[in-house]
């Protein structure tokens, strides 16, 4: 018995984005565009966004002040845009930081001012069907460009208070329709094809292990995690082959989707934590976490474990599931020192005192995926 639930329109493929104005016709006439900064190299794709919406009368209202882990002050910035100018819809043109505050500013639309302490007091369960925030939310359209955080296909949003980084879940997180067009992702850099791709891993391999796995999800988690194993690295390497991003864009979307019906496992709060201290990237702060994680829950999963460690590593076939689980810690090394992500918490030049904010946090006395005395051990392996 299991539920899935995945009600976003996916156009996946190379070129889907000249579909924008098809898709975006049937919302209304005035769009707010949500982007990073509006600056090369990206700036010629929002030129390009423009000229497909222009070309079927839309007008564009163009925040461009998203910037990673977005703040608090910079999703009501662009709510009270989208208020005073009285925006038809909202599309996002981006990766995580971007989509996670277009859902915000479009699930809050037509109150008077977001109440954040209810926002991150009351949405915290991904798999609760919340009530409407209000009858106003906006639709929305996500474009994604990277291929590693899933929002396009999730119900989550990670809006940064201070030095924490709260998750917001509600159903009408998800978008109505998105694009999943690899020819967008073919200029991503290195360091953001490592870690975002990693990002993609980690959502289909802690949903995979997650108690609330379903064969619909766990198909999808195995395939997004051999997809990442088998074509990040030749990504790095060779970052505008289409048919690879290709493939990193399917595990991507395989992995928020199963994450979205199957939920996370300790890495993810963990990276959330040290990405609200220190502002490391999400998923470089989750590559910190991995090889601390894997050898703390090792005997937890065992059979999980050894299907995925048979995945990088086909020799283990021959083995036990125990002695192929055991590995999985060697080789979740070694992919990362191929993939450049293979550092601690010192390697960011993150201080004593910030290490002792982490350790230290509260939440790690209330997370549901171990001890406190356990999860602390893992950020004290990750320094």
């Amino acid at each position: 018995m299991f539920t899935y639930y995945q009600p976003s329109k996916i156009y996946f493929g190379k070129g889907r984005l000249k579909e924008l104005s098809t898709i975006a016709n049937k919302y209304g006439r005035k769009c707010l565009l949500v982007t990073t900064e509006n600056i090369a190299p990206l700036d010629k794709l929002y030129d390009r966004v423009k000229e497909i919406l222009g070309g079927v009368s839309i007008e564009v209202i163009h925040f461009d002040k998203v910037l990673p882990n977005p703040t608090v002050e910079m999703v009501t910035e662009g709510f009270e845009l989208a208020k005073s100018e009285k925006v038809d819809f909202v599309l996002s043109v981006g990766g995580g930081s971007s989509i996670d505050t277009a859902k915000v500013i479009a699930l809050t639309n037509g109150l008077e001012k977001i109440d954040w302490d209810y926002l991150f007091s009351t949405f915290t369960n991904p798999f609760e069907n919340y009530e409407k925030l209000t009858d106003k939310n906006l639709p929305l359209i996500a474009v994604s460009t990277t291929s590693g955080t899933g929002s396009q296909v999730t119900q989550a949003a990670v809006i940064s208070s201070g030095t924490e980084k709260n998750t917001i879940f509600h159903q009408d997180n998800f978008p109505n329709e998105c694009i999943v067009d690899p020819e967008l992702m073919i200029t991503l850099p290195p360091r953001i094809t490592a870690a975002t791709g990693f990002d993609a891993f980690t959502h289909a391999f802690e949903s995979y292990i997650n108690p609330k796995a379903s064969i619909m999800t766990e198909i999808q988690s195995l395939k997004a995690i051999e997809l990442v194993v088998r074509y990040l690295p030749k990504a790095m390497e060779e970052g505008t082959n289409i048919d690879y991003r290709e493939q990193l864009a399917v595990a991507d979307t395989f992995g928020g989707s199963s994450l979205a019906n199957a939920g996370a496992a300790a890495p993810h709060p963990l990276s959330e934590i040290i990405g609200g201290v220190t502002h490391i990237p999400h998923g470089e702060a989750l590559a910190v976490v991995y090889p601390g994680f894997i050898k703390s829950f090792n005997d937890d999963n065992i059979e999980k474990f050894a299907i995925v460690a048979r995945i990088f590593n086909s020799e283990l076939e021959n083995v036990s599931d125990k002695d192929a689980a055991a590995s999985l810690f060697d080789e979740i090394n070694t992919f990362l020192s191929k993939v450049g992500l293979s550092k601690k918490l010192k390697d960011f030049n993150v201080s004593e005192d910030q290490f002792e904010q982490i350790i230290n946090n509260p939440v790690l006395g209330f997370l549901p995926f171990g001890s406190k005395e356990k999860l602390q051990e893992i950020m004290r392996e990750s320094y």
